[in-house]
């Protein structure tokens, strides 16, 4: 890998460090990226970028801390930012700042992980990746006259290599694509945008048949709903028995539940008292279980933390019961929590901070859904609720589905998401416009009554914390039944 180039950096950082008696951990990344997109079969925009730096971050005996970066890497400079670090340590110390002695505790490591990419970064000339995208953006745009399409594709080839003063050193790479199809219907004054997309972690995307036939069938779908989209009514608020697909599960699961369980934020959370996890806290169904992890292959997959520790898997939740924090190494202590290495950085130039990786809702005995996500339509869903006892014939029961952003306030737990479509279920079922979904994240979680489905966790999204955008994914089962709850509400008019 190209950071296996940097060894005389890492060498540089022991001796200076070593003189200064500081302890330090270097980070060094090597990134390239290319997106493109396309607009009705046109070509709107082709960038390419190359990201390399280090950034140096130092403690002296006491705790105190120190960072500095560079957007280039050689021995001399390298060395100049161990100085600086070291001056920002000393300042830290002399105005007082807060101390932290965590760090060295942690057991060195030295490992490497290589993800191999069957179709790597420049396995296809820019050419052939434009017609590719040009094709399948008109194959969408075909389906009906009324729809505009745009196609994006964007790659990255990530690598990292983290060094730390008690002889730690890793190797990782964490390469990511994805492509998605923006696809809005417009007729008159109406219109109507949804979206269908893929992860993955290289060009495989758009090569593989198997993706290829995936992402078509998303593409029908969301395209269908656009258009239906634009002759559906309003829905009356109120509050109603819910089926939410996948994306809304990760949705709740990231947004309004896994950034309050982030030990760096527990002063300010629904799951902390002062400042720390109320582990044993009863907080959903006893069959619910929130896990959070990397997995091989996934968008948001980081095997390593940004300190260089490997990253654990995490029950955050335990069949109903709060049992442990996403816990970076410098809050896991005051937190009360074990350390779970969940540190991540967007850049080499950023601090540390506790973030996720992979979240999803786990349900114990899911019911078997046997249709291919893909090809579940509403009725069907209909059919295996009516089938299973989760609702009576003449009770109504809303499918929501494409999650679509929101808001959330982590001290309390509240959320607001926005969605693609709603359907009241029936035999032959209604749609209605996008409406606001909004509650508390405990009353959701706590009235979940069953699931629908093996588990489906690509659902992909860029999460923002503190000024730094890193990848995340996640999910649940294909979908997740939960009961009529005051505290859950669906708006409308």
């Amino acid at each position: 890998m190209r950071v296996d180039g940097f060894s005389s950096n890492i060498k540089v950082c022991h001796e200076r460090a070593g003189k200064k008696e500081l302890y330090f951990i270097a980070r060094f990344q090597s990134r390239k990226d290319l997106t493109v997109s396309i607009n009705n079969g046109r070509i709107e925009e082709v960038n390419t970028g190359v990201l390399e730096g280090v950034g140096v971050q130092v403690f002296n005996r006491k705790g105190f801390m120190g960072f500095a970066a560079a957007d280039q890497i050689n021995p001399q400079l390298t060395s100049e930012l161990i100085e600086k670090a070291a001056f920002l340590a000393a300042q830290a110390e002399l105005f007082k700042g807060e101390p932290n002695q965590e760090i060295f505790k942690v057991p060195p490591l030295k490992k490497r992980v290589e993800i191999r990419q069957e179709y790597p970064f420049d396995s296809m000339s820019l050419n052939e990746i434009e017609e590719r995208l040009q094709s399948l953006n008109q194959e969408v745009a075909s389906i009906d006259s009324r729809l505009s399409v745009r196609t994006l594709l964007r790659l990255t080839d990530e690598e990292w290599r983290i060094a730390r003063a008690d002889g730690t050193d890793v190797t990782f790479n964490t390469p990511r694509s994805f492509i998605y199809h923006m696809i809005t219907a417009k007729t008159g004054s109406q219109t109507a945008t949804t979206y269908a997309n893929l992860p993955g972690t290289d060009l495989r995307v758009i090569i593989d048949p198997i993706n290829l036939d995936r992402l078509r069938k998303r593409a029908q779908k969301a395209a269908k709903l656009s258009i239906d989209l634009l002759s559906a009514e309003d829905l009356p608020a109120g509050h109603y028995k819910l089926v939410i697909d996948y994306g809304l599960a990760k949705g709740l699961a990231h947004e309004a539940f896994g950034h309050a369980a982030e030990t760096d934020g527990l002063e300010s959370s629904i799951l902390g008292e002062n400042g720390r996890l109320k582990t044993g806290m009863v907080v959903a169904n006893p069959k619910l279980s929130i896990i959070d992890g990397p997995i091989e292959g996934d968008y948001a997959y980081q095997p390593i933390s940004a300190v260089g520790i490997e990253r654990q898997t995490v029950k955050i939740v335990d069949h109903g019961i709060l049992q442990a924090g996403l816990a970076d190494i410098f809050s896991a202590a005051k937190a009360g929590v074990q350390y779970t290495g969940a540190e991540r950085v967007e850049n080499f130039y950023q601090l540390p901070i506790a973030r996720m990786t992979n979240i999803r809702i786990e349900i114990d005995d899911p019911i078997p859904v046997e249709i291919p996500l893909e090809e579940i339509k509403p009725e069907d869903l209909y059919r295996i609720i009516i089938e299973n006892g989760l609702a009576k014939p003449d009770e109504k029961v809303l499918y929501l589905t494409g999650f679509q952003g929101g808001q959330v306030n982590p001290a309390f737990g509240d959320f607001v998401f926005h969605c693609s479509g709603i359907y009241s279920l029936g035999e032959t079922s209604v749609l209605y416009k996008p409406a606001i979904f909004s509650g508390k994240i405990l009353s959701v979680l706590q009235s979940v009554i069953a699931a629908l489905g093996p588990l489906q966790i690509d659902a992909m999204g860029t999460c923002g914390k503190m000024g730094q955008a890193v990848p995340s994914c996640g999910g649940s089962h294909l979908f997740l039944v939960i009961a009529e709850n005051p505290e859950i509400m669906i708006g409308g008019k």
